[in-house]
This record gives C-alpha cells, structure tokens and sequence, in this order.
C-alpha cells in the first residue's frame, strides 16, 4: 500500500467517525420510549401547554399512550422518529379493541394508526373511546 492510498484510508476512517459522532449528538437513529406515566403526561403538556394530565395507558413497550385530563378529554402521544408527537382523541378517532391491544387511527392519515398494547386495561380505553363518538 503507497504512502497516498494509507492517507486516503486514514482520511476515510476518521471521516466515518465524524459522521457516527454526529449522528449520535443528533439523536438520529435512537429508539425514543414514553418512559413512565410522568413522562407520558409531561409530553402531553408540550403538545397542548394547560393539558393537564390526570391519568395515563401506556403501551407495554412504551411506543405511545393515552393521556386523560381531569376534563375527560384524551390525547394520544406517541414516538415519531426520534422524538414524539401527540394528537388529541376526539369523536373523527377510530378505535379497534383487539383483546388487550386497542388501535387507534387518527382522521391524519400521516399520523397513521397507533397500536397500544394496555392489557387488562384495554378494554376500559376502549369503551371511553365509544363514549367520544356518542357525545
């Protein structure tokens, strides 16, 4: 190996590196998780400042949840890349109960449908959502 092909190599390597150190400064390619009820909640106020979360059904994997406020109304949380996003439920949301899984699709279709694994609880969540398109 010539003297110019060891520097062209050296200059990719360290190229390479630059580029992954980069990547994880930016927080690309991480695998974003609602960690805790509190986190869920505090998510939902930086979606809509004065939510005012009461209550929480966080997906067992922590992928998204469902955020009550004391005024009955909900907001869906969940990740979106690298970060999150959150839209409110209201009577346009299609919800399906699945035994202890609920999906929810969102009229946004970019949104796209949300399945939330919630166990026991599934059920509860469900029926609250037939009571969003009743009223």
């Amino acid at each position: 190996m010539t003297l110019a092909e060891l520097i062209q190599l050296g200059g990719s390597v360290v190229a390479v590196l630059l580029v992954v150190w980069l990547v994880g400064k930016m927080g690309l390619g991480a695998d974003p998780r609602i960690e805790d009820e509190a986190h869920a909640i505090r998510l939902a106020e930086e979606a809509e400042v004065g939510f005012g979360g009461i209550e929480v059904a966080r997906d067992r994997a922590g992928f998204a949840a469902i955020v009550r406020n004391a005024e009955g109304r909900q907001m869906l949380v969940r990740a979106h890349g690298n970060h999150f996003a959150a839209r409110p439920i209201d009577g346009q949301v299609i919800g399906r109960l699945d035994k202890d899984f609920l999906t929810l699709t969102m009229p946004e279709r970019t949104f796209g449908a949300v399945t939330l694994h919630l166990g026991k609880d599934a059920g509860m969540w469900a029926a609250r959502m037939r009571d969003l398109r009743c009223g």
